[in-house]
Protein backbone atom coordinates (compact mmCIF):
# COMPACT_ATOMS: atom_id res chain seq x y z
CA UNK A 1 0.00 0.00 0.00
CA UNK A 2 2.94 2.50 1.20
CA UNK A 3 4.25 1.99 -2.48
CA UNK A 4 1.45 2.56 -4.43
CA UNK A 5 0.57 5.68 -2.74
CA UNK A 6 4.48 6.71 -3.53
CA UNK A 7 3.62 5.76 -7.17
CA UNK A 8 0.32 7.95 -6.85
CA UNK A 9 2.07 11.10 -5.64
CA UNK A 10 5.03 10.62 -8.15
CA UNK A 11 2.48 10.65 -10.86
CA UNK A 12 1.05 13.42 -9.54
CA UNK A 13 4.17 15.44 -9.30
CA UNK A 14 3.13 15.90 -5.73
CA UNK A 15 6.31 15.21 -2.88
CA UNK A 16 5.87 13.02 -0.34
CA UNK A 17 7.23 14.71 2.14
CA UNK A 18 4.56 17.36 1.08
CA UNK A 19 1.42 15.29 1.69
CA UNK A 20 2.90 14.15 5.06
CA UNK A 21 3.20 17.93 6.18
CA UNK A 22 0.06 18.67 5.07
CA UNK A 23 -1.81 15.55 6.32
CA UNK A 24 0.07 16.60 10.25
CA UNK A 25 -1.57 19.76 9.69
CA UNK A 26 -4.80 18.72 8.35
CA UNK A 27 -4.94 16.65 11.69
CA UNK A 28 -3.89 19.33 14.11
CA UNK A 29 -6.23 21.80 12.80
CA UNK A 30 -8.74 19.42 13.11
CA UNK A 31 -8.56 18.69 16.38
CA UNK A 32 -8.43 22.41 17.48
CA UNK A 33 -11.58 22.67 15.39
CA UNK A 34 -13.52 19.85 17.47
CA UNK A 35 -15.05 21.34 20.34
CA UNK A 36 -14.83 24.34 18.27
CA UNK A 37 -13.07 26.22 20.87
CA UNK A 38 -10.28 27.53 18.89
CA UNK A 39 -8.34 30.03 20.27
CA UNK A 40 -5.03 31.67 19.39
CA UNK A 41 -3.40 29.81 22.57
CA UNK A 42 -4.21 26.86 21.21
CA UNK A 43 -3.25 27.46 17.57
CA UNK A 44 0.65 28.83 18.28
CA UNK A 45 2.15 25.53 17.86
CA UNK A 46 0.62 24.89 14.39
CA UNK A 47 1.66 28.34 13.32
CA UNK A 48 5.23 27.60 14.94
CA UNK A 49 5.37 24.52 12.89
CA UNK A 50 3.95 26.05 9.39
CA UNK A 51 6.47 28.70 9.86
CA UNK A 52 9.65 26.22 9.97
CA UNK A 53 8.53 24.89 6.33
CA UNK A 54 10.81 25.76 4.09
CA UNK A 55 9.22 25.04 0.59
CA UNK A 56 5.99 27.28 1.71
CA UNK A 57 5.07 30.61 1.37
CA UNK A 58 3.59 32.83 4.41
CA UNK A 59 0.76 33.17 1.91
CA UNK A 60 0.39 29.82 0.87
CA UNK A 61 0.01 28.78 4.79
CA UNK A 62 -2.50 31.78 5.62
CA UNK A 63 -4.39 30.43 2.68
CA UNK A 64 -4.06 27.15 3.71
CA UNK A 65 -4.74 27.08 6.87
CA UNK A 66 -8.01 28.95 6.66
CA UNK A 67 -9.25 26.33 4.00
CA UNK A 68 -8.67 23.58 5.81
CA UNK A 69 -10.31 25.06 8.81
CA UNK A 70 -13.67 25.67 6.83
CA UNK A 71 -12.88 21.90 5.72
CA UNK A 72 -12.55 21.05 9.78
CA UNK A 73 -15.40 22.49 10.03
CA UNK A 74 -17.72 20.70 7.87
CA UNK A 75 -16.44 17.32 8.86
CA UNK A 76 -16.92 17.62 12.18
CA UNK A 77 -20.54 19.03 11.18
CA UNK A 78 -21.25 15.79 9.21
CA UNK A 79 -19.95 13.57 11.58
CA UNK A 80 -16.54 12.62 9.49
CA UNK A 81 -14.29 12.80 12.17
CA UNK A 82 -12.50 8.90 12.29
CA UNK A 83 -12.46 8.88 8.21
CA UNK A 84 -10.69 11.96 8.24
CA UNK A 85 -8.39 11.26 10.48
CA UNK A 86 -7.65 7.18 9.21
CA UNK A 87 -7.48 9.53 5.42
CA UNK A 88 -4.82 11.58 7.04
CA UNK A 89 -3.04 8.82 9.04
CA UNK A 90 -2.44 7.10 6.04
CA UNK A 91 -0.65 9.80 4.22
CA UNK A 92 1.62 9.83 7.14
CA UNK A 93 4.59 7.26 6.59
CA UNK A 94 7.90 8.76 8.38
CA UNK A 95 7.96 8.02 12.32
CA UNK A 96 9.24 11.26 12.91
CA UNK A 97 6.55 13.23 11.31
CA UNK A 98 3.75 11.15 13.09
CA UNK A 99 6.11 11.57 16.31
CA UNK A 100 5.43 15.05 15.74
CA UNK A 101 1.68 14.71 14.51
CA UNK A 102 0.71 13.38 18.01
CA UNK A 103 3.35 15.90 19.93
CA UNK A 104 1.58 18.77 18.14
CA UNK A 105 -2.34 17.47 18.73
CA UNK A 106 -0.75 16.95 22.57
CA UNK A 107 0.07 20.83 22.63
CA UNK A 108 -3.25 21.99 21.75
CA UNK A 109 -5.25 19.34 24.26
CA UNK A 110 -2.49 20.94 26.96
CA UNK A 111 -4.00 24.49 26.54
CA UNK A 112 -8.01 23.30 27.67
CA UNK A 113 -8.94 22.69 30.54
CA UNK A 114 -11.45 20.20 30.03
CA UNK A 115 -10.51 17.84 26.97
CA UNK A 116 -14.17 16.55 25.00
CA UNK A 117 -15.12 13.28 25.27
CA UNK A 118 -15.40 13.73 21.45
CA UNK A 119 -11.56 15.09 21.26
CA UNK A 120 -9.72 12.42 23.54
CA UNK A 121 -11.64 9.88 21.68
CA UNK A 122 -10.73 11.10 17.68
CA UNK A 123 -7.15 11.32 19.57
CA UNK A 124 -7.11 7.63 20.65
CA UNK A 125 -8.48 6.60 17.50
CA UNK A 126 -5.26 8.59 15.85
CA UNK A 127 -3.05 6.61 17.69
CA UNK A 128 -4.91 3.63 16.99
CA UNK A 129 -4.42 4.46 13.08
CA UNK A 130 -0.53 4.96 13.84
CA UNK A 131 -0.19 1.75 15.52
CA UNK A 132 -1.77 -0.58 12.63
CA UNK A 133 0.56 0.80 10.18
CA UNK A 134 3.48 -0.18 12.25
CA UNK A 135 2.11 -3.62 12.88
Amino acid sequence: MKFENLLNYLDTGVCVEQVQQEALIDLVVLFTKIDDALDDSEFISVKKYLNKLSCESKIYNEVYIHDIKLKCSDIIKDKQINEFIFQRAQNIHDETIKEQTVKLIKSTLLTEHLISPLKKQSFEFLQTCFDKEVA
